[in-house]
């Protein structure tokens, strides 16, 4: 297994996963990193990426690179509701990923997936001093390991697939409040006594959290497959700390 990366590998490394050090922009070393691979996994920007806009060229310089390198398939993370016209610079950016994958030589899915459960995404809630409507908005978590695995069985449904563009939903198991959410995993909010040592996030992280909890955060659209029932898995509630 490989992963390209320019942040921190520790983990992986520690897992014996093969890093390859490089910006989100370095096309030609992304290229040499993707030789001989058959599936990449592209995860992309997310909830706090403070320049959403900026997901659609690095996909970009991702399908080059894969292409380039041979690669098979590309897997792609995005949100319910991923759309150019979404309200929400997020799904907005989302949106036109898709439409890049959807116009690629290679065969590409996207993953439609609810709010994963990250220790990151908890934090950056926790201290956004976010307003009483983000905190009662409704979302759906879901675990990261109950996405690999959803990844990893898609791959290998798909390993014969030769052409084509998939978007699968992967909806979490739960509905819950934000407020709630972040009860559940010990994530109180500002003056609950649990963020000594947090890094309060800036303003316009606020801002755009705010408008990104507005949803929808679980697919209704019958079109697109449901990912869970295809791949005969079940997915667990994030619950407690789990995840980290």
């Amino acid at each position: 297994m490989r992963a390209f990366s320019a942040g921190d590998t520790s983990v992986l490394r520690a897992a014996g996963v093969f890093i390859a050090s490089g910006t989100r922009d370095d096309e030609g070393r992304l290229e040499a990193a993707a030789a001989d691979v058959h599936t990449m996994i592209h995860v992309g920007g997310g909830l706090l990426s403070r320049d959403p806009a900026a997901m659609v060229d690095n996909v970009e310089v991702v399908l080059r690179a894969a292409t380039n390198a041979g690669v098979k398939r590309l897997i792609a993370l995005s949100l319910p509701g991923a759309d150019p016209g979404a309200d929400d610079a997020i799904r907005r950016a989302k949106g036109e990923v898709e439409a890049r994958l959807a116009a690629a030589d290679l065969p590409t899915v996207a993953v439609r997936t609810s709010l994963v459960d990250t220790p990151a995404i908890r934090d950056a809630f926790a201290t956004a001093g976010l307003g009483p409507q983000a905190r009662a908005a409704v979302i759906a978590p879901v675990r990261v390991e109950d996405l690999i695995e959803l990844i990893v069985a898609f791959d290998r449904a798909r390993s014969s697939a030769p052409t084509g563009h998939l978007v699968v939903a992967a909806d979490g198991p739960v509905r819950r409040s934000v407020a709630e959410h972040l009860e559940l995993a010990g994530a109180r909010a500002p003056g609950g006594g649990s963020l000594i040592g947090r890094k309060l996030s800036a303003a316009w992280l606020t801002v755009q959290l705010q408008q990104v909890l507005a949803g929808p955060w679980w697919t209704d659209d019958p079109v697109i497959l449901d990912g869970w029932s295809f791949a005969d898995l079940s997915p667990i509630p994030p619950a407690g700390n789990a995840g980290q």
